[in-house]
């Protein structure tokens, strides 16, 4: 069959290739121990396939399909090391597709209805080289008669001036019924504005964002962050590569949607549906080790903060009875931690001048005191005020935040009291200890 050149959606030839047909590459496709593999130039080209579980569902939810190849002294190379080592571009874009092609045949293999097929478009692509290459993927999904829907298309988010590519080739993807995915989001080139306006179904976070996190408080507590602003976006959250114990416990504490890596399992060519369930027991039973790491940590918090709790009601009781603010918090000013007290009117509005510990007022940092005094600020927007006016006569425990009175990270605890016919909230800022996040 003549060999035609393909075109994109655009109507702009795919770098002036002139494509192989599918029904040629199909040719090019043997299956081996019932494995669909191809001969590349002087390579075995396979798909293996790495489970992607939901930390929700404590089950298999997917599969990412990944490239490899077999060199004929029988070691292997990654899709990046192929590409990499392929300078023509026609046979990088042909090795591209045969690769496509064989992840959909080696997934339909296993007649998984249930679950994703995650895959991603020419690597080169997605560095904005030239437009992704959705017409042959339409094409694709057509020829072997693979639901659209049951397809998640990884998307590289970048820094640099791509969004019309961007939202061209999502636009394109959710058109074929596709979901799409952001690949290897990281901190330092995310563009968060960009990431609420192109609406990813799913996010995968670079391990790097893992690695930090693991290493400095700061960075989890901004990792945390990074999660809930992903939800709020609209997006899910897949964390990739977790390898160690450490590193699924924190991911389990993240509220991360997705996981996958090798602590999970290794990567298999055969994506079957009875291993797929047989390791959704194993992904069971540790996702309940980490959730029991989990409360023990919490166990631990609610423990430690407990320590402030009797102290602190013991004041309120006091404020409620008419005692000023700075006798009836003598006792929980002397605990290590305490940073202030003060008091809030049913507005949010604070009618109390600060009270300090009196060995916080002998190492008072002068480049603070513009946020010294805060009598009369407004915190009506705190999670703390809402907390405890919500739940009358509870402590309540604010999360973790940068203080704008000491620039500390703090936590706030919080309660609701009555003075007379009046209510009020009596606050306490603890010191947040960066080893502990909740």
């Amino acid at each position: 069959m003549e060999d035609q050149a393909h075109t994109t959606p655009n109507g702009k030839a795919a770098g002036g290739l002139k494509a192989m047909e599918l029904k040629t590459l199909d040719r090019q496709i043997i299956q081996r121990n019932g494995v669909f593999q191809a001969d590349f130039q002087s390579w075995r080209v396979g798909t293996f396939f790495q489970r992607v579980y939901s930390t929700t569902h404590q089950r298999g939810v997917g599969f990412e399909a990944f490239c490899r190849a077999v060199e004929p002294d029988g070691s292997t190379r990654s899709a990046s090391s192929i590409f990499s080592s392929i300078s023509d571009p026609d046979a990088a874009a042909q090795m591209d597709r045969m690769r496509l092609l064989l992840h959909f045949k080696n997934f339909m293999a296993a007649e998984i209805d249930d679950r994703w097929l995650i895959t991603n478009l020419h690597p080169r692509v997605m560095l904005g080289v030239k437009d992704p290459d959705v017409q042959f993927l339409a094409e694709v999904l057509d020829y072997t008669g693979f639901p659209p829907h049951q397809l998640v298309i990884a998307l590289r988010e970048h820094a640099g001036n791509f969004e019309t590519v961007l939202t061209r080739t999502m636009a394109q993807l959710k058109e074929l019924g596709c979901l799409v995915l952001f690949d290897d989001f990281r901190a330092e080139s995310a563009n968060l504005d960009r990431l609420w306006r192109l609406s990813p179904d799913i996010v995968k976070l670079d391990h790097s964002l893992i690695d930090n996190a693991l290493k400095s408080g700061r960075a989890k507590r901004m990792l945390f962050k990074l999660v809930s602003l992903i939800h709020a976006s609209g997006g899910l959250v897949l964390m990739e590569k977790i390898e160690t114990e450490q590193e699924a416990y924190l991911v389990m504490r993240l509220e991360a949607d997705f996981v996958q890596g090798r602590y999970f399992g290794n990567m298999d060519a055969r994506a079957t549906r009875r291993s797929a369930v047989d390791w959704d027991g194993a992904f069971r039973n540790l996702a309940s080790q980490c959730e029991r790491e989990v409360f023990k940590e919490v166990h631990h918090h609610n423990l430690e903060m407990g320590q402030y709790t009797n102290e602190f009601m013991e004041c309120a009781w006091a404020v409620a009875d008419d005692l000023p603010l700075e006798e009836a918090a003598i006792r929980l000013l002397r605990m290590r931690g305490v940073e202030r007290v003060y008091l809030l009117d049913h507005k949010g509005l604070q009618v109390s001048q600060n009270v300090f510990p009196e060995e916080k007022l002998k190492r008072v940092d002068p480049r603070h005191k513009p946020l010294w005094d805060s009598y009369g600020a407004t915190w009506t927007r705190r999670t703390s005020f809402h907390s405890a006016i919500q739940n009358p006569g509870v402590v309540q425990f604010s999360p973790p935040y940068r203080s704008n009175t000491s620039l500390n990270i703090c936590t706030t605890l919080s309660v609701s009291i009555r003075k007379g016919s009046h209510a009020y909230v009596l606050c306490c800022d603890v010191e947040w200890n960066e080893d502990k996040i909740f």
